[in-house]
Order: C-alpha cells, then sequence, then structure tokens
C-alpha cells in the first residue's frame, strides 16, 4: 500500500540490524548518454554511468537547443535524439536491509520472491526519475522489535515511501503471520514491489486508488496462490466488514484514499483493499465481455493502463483510452453486480503471472 499503516508493537526492544548488500550497478544507458553529451561540447561531467545533476544539466541544455524539454525520464526519445544505439533493458536494482529479527527461512523466501518479481516484472531504471537511483533500499524486521533502522526512524507497516528525493519500501512483517503460518508475510512482498513496478510504469502518477491498490492486492493473492498454493480473496470477499455495498453504489469514493477510508456499520469500507480488489476483478470480467481473454485483460490493468496513464497524465482519459470505454460506462456495468458474483470474478487459478507478462 502506498499510505502507511503502523502495527502494534508487542515488545520494544532495540536491536542491531543486519543487511544484505546487493550490488549497484553504473547505468550503461547513462553512461552512453554522457559520452555522447560530452562529444558535443555539453559538460556531462566524468563518464562513469552514474546519474547527477551534472548530467542532468547537460542534457537539459541539449534538448533545449531542440526547442525541447525534458520530462525528467531518460528514455528512448532521448537516445534517439542522441543517436544512441544498442540502449540496454535496464533493471532497478535493490538494497536488501534485513533484520536480524526476521526467520531464516523467510529471508530466503524474501529473496526467491524478489528474485521472481524482477524476471517476470522488471522495474526500469529509465522510466522514472523517482526510482531511477543507483538502488533502492528495501527495509524489512519482524513486528516484535521496534523499528531498528536509526536511519530511518519513523517507518512501520507496509509501504512504498519517499521524500521528494529518493523512494524505499518498508516491510515491517507482523509478528502474528509468523505464528500462524499467513501466507500474507510473503504476499506483502509482492503487493509493494508492485507499487514500485505500477510507480515506474506511471512516472508516479497513481491513481485512482481502486486500481492502484485494486492491482496490488489481486497480483499479490494470485502469486500466493501459484506458489503456495493458498489465497485470501475469496475469503475476504465473503467478509462483510472488509468492504461495503457503496462499491456498487457510490463507487467514485473508491477513487481517493480520503473518501475510501470511512469506517461504516459493517466495518471500514475498504479494509484490505477488497472493495478495491472487487472492482478490479469485476473490470477484468467486463473486458472479458468485449471478447478480450482473460490473460490480455489482466495485461491491460496490470500493465498498459499504467503506461497510458504516463502519456495522459487524467487517469480518466487513460482509463477510456486503454480499455475502450468511460469510468461512468464501468461504473454503470458495475453497479450491475452484487456480492453474490465472487465466484464469477475470481481468477482463474490456471493463470500464471508469467502468462500475462509475457
Amino acid at each position: 500500500m502506498i499510505i502507511k499503516v503502523n502495527h502494534l508493537v508487542a515488545v520494544l526492544i532495540l536491536i542491531i540490524s543486519f543487511s544484505i548488500p546487493s550490488t549497484i550497478l553504473a547505468s550503461e544507458n547513462v553512461l552512453a548518454t554522457q559520452k555522447k553529451l560530452n562529444e558535443m561540447g555539453f559538460n556531462a561531467g566524468t563518464a562513469d554511468g552514474i546519474w547527477g545533476n551534472t548530467t542532468k544539466n547537460a542534457l537539459i541544455e541539449y534538448l533545449s537547443t531542440k526547442g525541447l524539454k525534458f520530462d525528467g525520464s531518460l528514455d528512448k526519445n532521448e537516445f534517439e535524439l542522441l543517436e544512441i544505439k544498442n540502449i540496454r533493458n535496464e533493471k532497478l536494482s535493490f538494497r536488501f536491509n534485513i533484520d536480524k529479527s526476521l526467520p531464516e527461512d523467510w529471508v530466503s523466501e524474501f529473496k526467491n520472491i524478489i528474485e521472481i518479481l524482477q524476471e517476470v516484472l522488471p522495474v526500469e531504471e529509465n522510466f522514472n526519475n523517482y526510482v531511477k537511483n543507483s538502488a533502492m533500499d528495501i527495509y524489512a524486521w519482524n513486528s516484535k522489535v521496534k523499528n531498528p533502522f536509526s536511519e530511518k526512524p519513523n517507518m512501520g507497516g507496509a509501504s512504498v515511501s519517499g521524500d521528494g528525493k529518493t523512494k524505499w519500501m518498508v516491510l515491517e512483517i507482523n509478528k502474528d503471520e509468523f505464528k500462524y503460518n499467513s501466507p500474507h508475510r510473503y504476499s506483502v512482498i509482492v503487493h509493494e514491489y508492485f507499487h514500485v513496478y505500477q510507480i515506474g510504469l506511471s512516472k508516479d502518477r497513481m491513481d485512482p486508488k481502486w486500481l492502484t491498490e485494486g492491482s496490488a492486492k489481486v497480483i499479490e493473492e494470485m502469486f500466493v496462490q501459484q506458489y503456495y498454493g493458498r489465497s485470501s480473496l475469496e475469503g475476504d470477499f465473503k467478509r462483510p466488514s472488509l468492504w461495503s455495498d457503496e462499491v456498487f453504489t457510490d463507487p467514485n469514493l473508491y477513487e481517493k484514499f480520503e473518501t475510501s477510508s470511512k469506517e461504516t456499520s459493517d466495518g471500514f469500507m475498504d479494509m484490505n483493499y477488497a472493495g478495491s480488489a472487487f472492482m478490479l476483478l469485476t473490470l477484468v470480467k467486463e473486458l472479458q465481455k468485449d471478447n478480450i481473454s482473460e490473460q490480455k485483460a489482466f495485461k491491460l490493468v496490470f500493465r498498459d493502463f499504467w503506461l497510458e496513464k504516463a502519456r495522459q497524465g487524467n487517469w480518466k482519459k487513460a482509463f477510456e483510452k486503454t480499455f475502450n470505454m468511460s469510468v461512468k460506462t464501468f461504473y454503470e456495468r458495475l453497479s450491475e453486480y452484487s456480492r453474490k458474483d465472487v465466484k464469477k470474478i475470481l481468477p482463474s487459478r490456471s493463470l500464471k503471472i508469467q502468462d500475462i507478462f509475457d
């Protein structure tokens, strides 16, 4: 999730953490850009493959001679103008900061999950300035201890957080999830990673809330179903306290966190993002009615919409361009559904995430 949610910390003991370092690689694409700019007389600084203000300012100066402005992303448009060929499809690197309060088997699974996700859903460095760091930090610990990372004292819960310059991932794993063998201790990794993926695709234009969180909720459940044979998706839909019938009657409330977080007589409107997930899966089902395969429909909501969002800016325009229907039309179709339709909209268990992102 994007909004940080704090867990109750049972033991207020500060322990010393250890980190599992990851290699920070220089970008060959940045290196080629620096060399080209320097050759043309625009001072990009030392050609070391590391993006910085000197390189950025040189590129801005070069683009201004063409009557163009830099949009913040070093991508194929700049490479074509600079006549740079053999561009690499580079991936964002992660730096793991894993506290020793986490069990070894969780650490092992964490690394396996990240490896799978980087292979299937690579976060490319040149997508976005916010995530185009030499590496992105992931901080992980067991909630039985207080946040052990003094450099980020206000962290808690699970989130992708930022300070306007950099972003980092927070994974405070609830101690009870180890006690009860909950698959959420693994699925939350997928959820937060997918937000990083969305940020990269959309250039950090992360709305509406129901598509942002609905996508992350659904893909995390698909992942644990595929790899662990368990999913809480159907169970969440059957619990009235986790989502409100306003999904059908007033879905625009789910467009923002502020309007979809209120408490109802049954519980919170969108606890655990069950309501957002129901809307997301209804959209997939409606796309299938338009003769789009399930695999293609999921690719549209998981990937293509966010790419279009980067181009359009306005999410409703991107929605209509991607799905060939207006938001108003979708909400009208959504109103024809009910809680009884849960089984109709669940993803096929045979569908693998690799099938979607081929």
